[in-house]
């Protein structure tokens, strides 16, 4: 009995369930084949190698594959990154039916000067699918992400400083010129071809110090001062002496990324020396005697004087005899 009534109890619940009308929210939405995204490679190149950061800007492509014969995707997108940086990339992009297209995010703002080589950062791109065709979904119903790694690359640059001089330098004297060669790179470097150039003609240079320097390792942030000794020949006039010193990344030299020349330059007033102060001892000396260096010269000035004694003495002998034959 108890078994007939169970089950004249879910008959009836059948039939009842089949007289409730369906909602059109409740009937089948059509489901899209499927799409895909991923990112873009240089040639040989693959998902274990980091993208390699510039110094101004950094493009990264990523490519959106529509696999729909029939209806346009359109995808929401989001950025994401472990580093400070700008991320720059469109919003919301559509795909048409059976389509593989392009897309490129910006990643700026990224002081690599100041980041040690070598070091990593991770970004993101996320997809959500908004709508298929003209049916606009209230909800995503699928999304997608990809993932990679941005690296810093090694960067070179010197910063060579050369200490002014203020004062003029003497003709005839030496002074010395203070370098400052300090690594503006994020990694270590040396540096090579180091030259020193003037355009004074008898101005000559010790490049012994600066010659040593080249090829010694230096960290980034270090600096090296070397002091080079100059010589202004007695013989060089009045003058404004133009110096250059010029050196050469030793990394950029063997393919690195980086400013391949780093110079800098002064100018150095020299002043003459006196007229006469360039004259040899033997010219100025006059002899070791306490005598007349020529005696027949003297006694030829002296005996040349002695008529122009007697003259004066001849007129006031005739004025005397005058005076007393008045």
């Amino acid at each position: 009995m108890m078994q007939v009534r169970l089950m004249g109890f879910v008959l009836s619940s059948i039939m009842l369930l089949a007289l409730v009308p369906i909602s059109s929210e409740a009937q089948d939405v059509p489901v899209p084949a499927g799409w895909e995204m991923g990112l873009v490679y240089d040639d040989g190149a693959s998902e274990d190698d980091p993208f390699e950061i510039e110094e101004d800007e950094t493009t990264i492509r990523f490519w959106i594959r529509n696999d729909n014969l029939v209806g346009d995707i359109e995808i929401a997108l989001d950025y994401d990154s472990s580093s400070d940086a700008t991320l720059a990339g469109e919003e919301s992009v559509t795909v048409g039916s059976g389509s593989n297209d392009t897309f490129t995010l910006i990643i700026s703002g990224m002081d690599v000067w100041n980041i040690a080589a070598g070091t990593v950062f991770e970004f993101e791109i996320d997809g959500e699918l908004t709508s298929w065709g003209v049916t606009p979904f209230p909800v995503p119903i699928s999304s997608q992400s990809i993932d990679g790694e941005i690296i810093v690359p090694m960067l070179h640059r010197w910063d060579v400083d050369i200490i002014e001089i203020e004062h003029p330098i003497n003709a005839g004297t030496e002074f010395n010129l203070h370098v400052d060669f300090k690594n503006m790179g994020n990694t270590a470097d040396s540096f090579t071809s180091a030259t020193i150039e003037d355009d004074c003609p008898v101005l000559t240079v010790d490049d012994e110090p600066l010659q040593s320097m080249e090829g010694v390792t230096s960290q980034p942030g270090i600096v090296n001062t070397v002091s080079l000794v100059f010589d202004a020949s007695s013989t060089h006039p009045t003058r404004k002496c133009e110096i250059e010193i010029q050196i050469r990344s030793t990394g950029v030299m063997n393919g690195g990324l980086g400013d391949s020349v780093n110079e800098d330059e002064t100018d150095v007033h020299v002043e003459a020396r006196p007229v006469g102060a360039q004259q040899d001892q033997d010219d100025a000396n006059v002899g070791n005697d306490d005598g007349p260096q020529n005696q027949e010269e003297v006694t030829s000035n002296n005996f040349l004087a002695f008529p122009t004694l007697l003259t004066p003495m001849a007129i006031l002998w005739a004025a005397l005899m005058r005076a007393r034959e008045e």
